[in-house]
Protein backbone atom coordinates (compact mmCIF):
# COMPACT_ATOMS: atom_id res chain seq x y z
CA UNK A 1 0.00 0.00 0.00
CA UNK A 2 1.03 3.58 -0.94
CA UNK A 3 1.03 6.25 1.94
CA UNK A 4 2.29 8.93 -0.64
CA UNK A 5 -0.02 11.23 -2.20
CA UNK A 6 1.08 12.28 -5.94
CA UNK A 7 2.18 15.43 -5.95
CA UNK A 8 -0.04 18.40 -7.24
CA UNK A 9 0.09 21.85 -7.41
CA UNK A 10 -1.79 24.52 -5.87
CA UNK A 11 -3.75 26.30 -7.75
CA UNK A 12 -1.72 30.15 -6.65
CA UNK A 13 1.34 28.30 -7.65
CA UNK A 14 0.17 26.80 -11.45
CA UNK A 15 -1.10 30.68 -11.49
CA UNK A 16 2.23 32.00 -11.22
CA UNK A 17 4.05 30.02 -13.86
CA UNK A 18 1.92 30.56 -16.69
CA UNK A 19 3.73 31.86 -19.79
CA UNK A 20 7.42 31.56 -18.15
CA UNK A 21 7.96 29.11 -21.13
CA UNK A 22 7.07 31.58 -23.40
CA UNK A 23 9.32 34.14 -21.97
CA UNK A 24 12.19 32.57 -22.14
CA UNK A 25 11.97 30.93 -25.36
CA UNK A 26 11.42 34.54 -26.66
CA UNK A 27 14.67 35.36 -24.94
CA UNK A 28 16.26 32.29 -26.07
CA UNK A 29 14.85 33.01 -29.51
CA UNK A 30 16.62 36.70 -29.34
CA UNK A 31 20.00 35.53 -28.34
CA UNK A 32 20.10 33.10 -31.66
CA UNK A 33 18.99 36.07 -34.17
CA UNK A 34 22.05 38.01 -32.34
CA UNK A 35 24.41 35.07 -32.81
CA UNK A 36 23.64 34.71 -36.32
CA UNK A 37 23.48 38.22 -37.44
CA UNK A 38 26.93 38.43 -35.84
CA UNK A 39 28.16 35.09 -37.69
CA UNK A 40 26.50 37.10 -41.10
CA UNK A 41 28.56 40.20 -40.18
CA UNK A 42 31.87 38.46 -39.85
CA UNK A 43 31.20 36.55 -42.52
CA UNK A 44 30.59 39.59 -45.37
CA UNK A 45 33.74 41.16 -43.32
CA UNK A 46 35.76 38.04 -44.24
CA UNK A 47 34.40 37.77 -47.99
CA UNK A 48 35.39 42.24 -48.44
CA UNK A 49 38.57 41.28 -47.13
CA UNK A 50 39.41 38.36 -49.40
CA UNK A 51 37.98 40.51 -52.59
CA UNK A 52 40.38 43.60 -51.20
CA UNK A 53 43.30 40.78 -51.54
CA UNK A 54 42.37 39.63 -54.59
CA UNK A 55 42.19 43.01 -56.43
CA UNK A 56 45.66 43.81 -54.71
CA UNK A 57 47.27 40.36 -55.78
CA UNK A 58 46.17 41.03 -59.66
CA UNK A 59 47.36 44.75 -59.41
CA UNK A 60 50.87 43.47 -58.11
CA UNK A 61 50.78 40.90 -60.88
CA UNK A 62 49.71 43.65 -63.04
CA UNK A 63 52.16 46.25 -62.10
CA UNK A 64 55.02 43.27 -62.38
CA UNK A 65 54.05 42.60 -65.96
CA UNK A 66 54.45 46.10 -66.85
CA UNK A 67 57.99 45.98 -64.71
CA UNK A 68 59.11 43.15 -67.44
CA UNK A 69 57.64 44.66 -70.33
CA UNK A 70 60.33 48.31 -69.09
CA UNK A 71 62.68 45.85 -69.07
CA UNK A 72 62.47 43.77 -71.94
CA UNK A 73 62.28 47.13 -73.87
CA UNK A 74 65.49 47.53 -72.67
CA UNK A 75 67.39 44.72 -74.30
CA UNK A 76 68.62 45.42 -77.24
CA UNK A 77 68.27 42.03 -78.95
CA UNK A 78 64.62 41.13 -77.35
CA UNK A 79 61.71 43.93 -78.66
CA UNK A 80 58.95 41.29 -77.50
CA UNK A 81 56.96 44.40 -76.16
CA UNK A 82 55.48 47.83 -77.48
CA UNK A 83 53.79 50.95 -76.34
CA UNK A 84 50.69 51.75 -76.74
CA UNK A 85 51.57 55.42 -77.69
CA UNK A 86 52.54 55.91 -81.75
CA UNK A 87 55.38 57.55 -80.63
CA UNK A 88 56.73 54.52 -78.85
CA UNK A 89 58.34 54.03 -75.17
CA UNK A 90 60.08 56.74 -73.75
CA UNK A 91 63.26 56.96 -71.81
CA UNK A 92 64.15 59.69 -69.47
CA UNK A 93 67.32 61.09 -68.68
CA UNK A 94 67.88 60.76 -64.53
CA UNK A 95 66.73 64.61 -63.54
CA UNK A 96 63.57 64.94 -65.94
CA UNK A 97 61.44 63.67 -63.43
CA UNK A 98 61.96 65.90 -60.62
CA UNK A 99 59.56 68.19 -58.50
CA UNK A 100 59.83 71.89 -58.26
CA UNK A 101 62.60 71.44 -55.95
CA UNK A 102 64.70 69.80 -57.83
CA UNK A 103 64.37 66.57 -56.14
CA UNK A 104 63.41 63.00 -57.41
CA UNK A 105 59.49 62.49 -58.03
CA UNK A 106 58.56 59.78 -55.42
CA UNK A 107 56.45 57.95 -58.07
CA UNK A 108 54.52 55.88 -55.77
CA UNK A 109 53.33 59.15 -54.86
CA UNK A 110 51.55 60.53 -57.86
CA UNK A 111 48.45 60.15 -59.07
CA UNK A 112 46.94 58.44 -62.05
CA UNK A 113 46.90 61.91 -64.16
CA UNK A 114 50.58 62.09 -64.12
CA UNK A 115 51.10 58.29 -64.93
CA UNK A 116 48.66 58.98 -67.96
CA UNK A 117 51.39 62.10 -68.92
CA UNK A 118 54.40 61.01 -68.22
CA UNK A 119 54.40 57.08 -68.07
CA UNK A 120 54.28 53.96 -71.00
CA UNK A 121 51.26 51.52 -71.44
CA UNK A 122 52.92 48.29 -72.77
CA UNK A 123 50.88 46.65 -75.65
CA UNK A 124 49.56 43.13 -73.82
CA UNK A 125 47.36 43.12 -76.96
CA UNK A 126 44.04 41.16 -75.01
CA UNK A 127 46.06 39.45 -72.34
CA UNK A 128 44.83 41.80 -69.33
CA UNK A 129 41.39 43.06 -71.22
CA UNK A 130 39.68 42.49 -67.85
CA UNK A 131 41.89 45.36 -66.05
CA UNK A 132 43.32 48.67 -66.16
CA UNK A 133 46.87 47.85 -67.75
CA UNK A 134 49.73 49.16 -66.12
CA UNK A 135 51.88 51.83 -66.75
CA UNK A 136 55.63 52.31 -66.61
CA UNK A 137 58.27 54.81 -66.70
CA UNK A 138 62.10 54.29 -67.66
CA UNK A 139 64.52 56.40 -66.11
CA UNK A 140 68.32 56.34 -67.37
CA UNK A 141 70.23 56.58 -64.49
CA UNK A 142 74.24 56.57 -65.92
CA UNK A 143 76.26 55.14 -68.19
CA UNK A 144 79.40 53.19 -66.26
CA UNK A 145 82.72 52.21 -68.50
CA UNK A 146 84.23 48.59 -67.31
CA UNK A 147 87.87 50.21 -66.59
CA UNK A 148 89.50 46.95 -65.58
CA UNK A 149 88.70 45.84 -68.89
CA UNK A 150 92.16 43.37 -70.88
CA UNK A 151 93.00 43.57 -73.82
CA UNK A 152 93.36 47.34 -74.40
CA UNK A 153 91.78 49.56 -76.92
CA UNK A 154 89.65 46.67 -78.33
CA UNK A 155 86.14 47.55 -77.64
CA UNK A 156 85.18 48.43 -74.09
CA UNK A 157 82.12 47.18 -72.14
CA UNK A 158 79.71 49.77 -71.14
CA UNK A 159 76.79 49.37 -68.64
CA UNK A 160 74.00 51.29 -69.08
CA UNK A 161 71.72 51.48 -65.74
CA UNK A 162 67.98 52.19 -65.76
CA UNK A 163 65.12 52.73 -63.17
CA UNK A 164 61.77 50.85 -64.33
CA UNK A 165 58.97 52.10 -61.95
CA UNK A 166 56.04 50.81 -63.11
CA UNK A 167 51.91 51.19 -61.43
CA UNK A 168 48.74 49.52 -61.91
CA UNK A 169 45.46 49.53 -60.26
CA UNK A 170 44.27 45.73 -61.02
CA UNK A 171 40.65 45.28 -61.17
CA UNK A 172 38.93 48.04 -59.34
CA UNK A 173 41.12 52.05 -58.19
CA UNK A 174 40.95 50.59 -54.99
CA UNK A 175 43.92 48.71 -54.95
CA UNK A 176 47.04 50.21 -56.87
CA UNK A 177 51.05 49.25 -56.54
CA UNK A 178 53.87 50.70 -57.11
CA UNK A 179 56.98 48.39 -58.00
CA UNK A 180 60.30 49.63 -58.94
CA UNK A 181 63.67 47.63 -60.07
CA UNK A 182 66.80 48.47 -61.74
CA UNK A 183 68.43 47.40 -65.13
CA UNK A 184 71.69 47.16 -66.61
CA UNK A 185 72.02 46.85 -70.13
CA UNK A 186 76.05 45.78 -71.62
CA UNK A 187 76.92 47.37 -74.74
CA UNK A 188 80.35 47.68 -76.03
CA UNK A 189 81.69 50.97 -77.43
Amino acid sequence: MNLQAPFRPCGPLRGQQRGAVLVVSLLLLLVMTLLGLGASQSTRLQERMAGNQRDLEVALQSAEAGLRAAEELLRPQLEVYTCARANGCSVYEMNTLVDGDGRRLDLSRQQSEWWTQWGDVPDFSDDLASITPPQFVIERIAEVRDTLSIGGPSPVPVRDFYRSTARSSGTTDTAEVVVESTFARLSFE
